[in-house]
């Protein structure tokens, strides 16, 4: 009797843990992604500091925000900066406003975190149009990619842009493969978009509607259109950007609004535009940008092509997919008058999704690749630790404004300070480490009174060379050269009225 219920007992057993054991070997999976993603994306920032590219520029906007209370126009030290509508600095502004003297860490930890969401999504919509072993190599390509890990180390608006693009984007595919409660998935769709415009402007409609259109035509699947929920879905879609316009209509009227639209066509159709280049741009920033995975889908294509019959790599739909959305940014970017390497966020899932068919299929055919698999992930793990902090890290920091403020906010307590004429990085700096709006020097014919009799200590930034007339003037106040740094290959100059 004993042996019997023993042996029923073993057999209950072995039916429960049965269909649990898959299940948590897939928790197992997802979770292991998502802690190395967010492992990786937070060794990456560590000791990160804003510089004198863009990311000075961003954080002084966000943190313009938390101080101004101000959520819909982005201003840089209080002028409007209408490149792009406010959605895009609101993670940061939120992180930022966490602490009453804000650290570079936390200007960079919401991309980071957006960097991780992003991975997620990529293994979603490769567990969705194929398996999950193709996902989660989909989401470790991604986040192991050049461009992609150094795109998410800087404080910048793009990360926003990628992130519901990609969560655009999951929300169509997820809802053309359901088979019931295909809204919800498309009510994503739709918000996402919104979200993506209100992030960077016009580019965050056109890669996902472009895409999603491309796609069902290249499917021939007219009849999903109908499926679309256009109707509601339009709905959803202008609901966000709806709220954002009438609240930067009650600020400041209509003109903002002009001014945003205006300033996404001319970066897009102008010749003039800031950061123009030629058509064939994006040809080398692609394939270096997404190494060290780009031979995969390389490989992919060329064994399609001389074995169409082969089923080596399968997974059609998704295929299909990741070459239309692969396609509607590389020529819409190229395009576009302004070209730069961070605008190629959107084309690294799915770069990162093809890598993924080519490996699994790679994998299932020759064995010496499942068995090292493990063994080649974690070395690839170790050379990126490596390179941020001995090649990448060391680099930026020589552009570092972090230093520069640190000694102005050492020498001073409640001291006016000023600016003089200067780029977007500084007083982005200036807004970002001071915490407050700082007064700009441009004429030295009307200097202030706090310069033109000072009472108390006053200190001017000068961002050299230049501004030559202005230095003299504030020279013959009695102002003397109190600090000089050199940041990349410029100097910046503290000027105080006492020693």
């Amino acid at each position: 009797m004993g042996t019997i219920f023993q042996q029923k007992d073993q057999n209950l057993a072995s039916d429960i843990q049965g269909p649990l054991s898959p299940r948590k070997r897939r928790l197992n999976a997802w979770l292991i992604l998502l802690l190395f993603t967010l492992s990786l994306r937070v060794i990456s920032i560590l000791n990160c500091e804003l510089s004198i590219h863009d990311t000075a520029r961003v954080a002084g906007i966000a943190r313009e925000m938390v101080f101004t209370g101000d959520y819909f126009i982005p201003r840089l030290n209080g002028q409007n900066f209408l490149e792009y509508p406010s959605l895009g600095y609101l993670p940061i502004a939120l992180s930022l406003g966490t602490s009453e003297h804000p650290s570079d860490f936390l200007a960079i930890l919401p991309i980071a975190l957006l960097g991780t969401a992003t991975v997620f999504l990529t293994f979603l919509i490769g567990k969705t149009l194929a398996d999950e072993r193709v996902g989660l190599a989909a989401g470790f390509f991604v986040a192991t990619m050049s461009g992609f890990f150094i795109l998410h180390r800087r404080c910048l608006v793009d990360p926003t842009l990628l992130f519901f693009t990609t969560l655009s984007l999951y929300g169509f595919i997820a809802g053309t493969q359901a088979t019931g409660k295909r809204f919800r998935f498309f009510a994503v769709f739709y918000l996402a978009m919104a979200g993506a415009f209100l992030s960077k402007g016009l580019i965050g409609i056109a890669i996902p509607a472009g895409t999603a259109v491309v796609f069902l035509i290249a499917r021939k699947d007219f009849a999903a259109v109908r499926r679309l929920y256009l109707g509601r879905g339009t709905l959803l879609f202008l609901l966000p950007i709806l709220l954002w316009v009438a609240g930067v209509w009650w600020l400041e009227g209509s003109g903002v609004i002009k001014e945003v639209i205006q300033q996404s066509v001319r970066r897009f159709l102008s010749p003039t535009a800031e950061h123009a280049n030629p058509f064939y741009y994006y040809v080398g920033p692609v394939l270096g940008n997404t190494l060290p995975w780009m031979p995969l889908p390389l490989i992919w294509l060329w064994y399609r092509r001389k074995y169409p019959s082969k089923g080596l790599f399968a997974h059609d739909s998704l295929a299909i997919f990741c070459l239309v959305w692969f396609l509607i940014v590389f020529v819409g970017l190229s395009v576009a008058s302004a070209k730069r390497s961070i605008y190629l966020g959107p084309i690294y899932p799915p770069v990162a999704l093809l890598a993924a068919l080519a490996w699994v299929g790679l994998r299932d055919k020759f064995s010496i690749v499942k068995g090292r698999e493990i063994y080649i992930l974690l070395g690839i793990f170790l050379i990126f630790v490596g390179v941020h902090f001995f090649g990448l890290l060391p680099s930026e920091n020589k552009y570092s404004f972090r230093p520069f403020f640190e000694t102005v906010r050492s020498q001073r307590k409640n001291e006016a300070v000023y600016l003089t004429p200067s780029r977007e990085s500084l007083l982005g700096a200036a807004v970002f480490y001071l915490g407050k709006r700082v007064p700009i020097l441009d004429n030295p014919k009307a200097l202030p009174e706090d310069i033109e009799n000072p009472s108390e200590r006053v200190f001017v930034i000068n961002l050299s060379p230049g501004n030559d007339d202005l230095i003299a003037a504030f020279q013959s106040k009695g102002f003397h050269l109190l600090l000089q740094k050199k940041i990349g290959q410029q100097w910046m100059q503290l000027y105080s009225n006492r020693s």
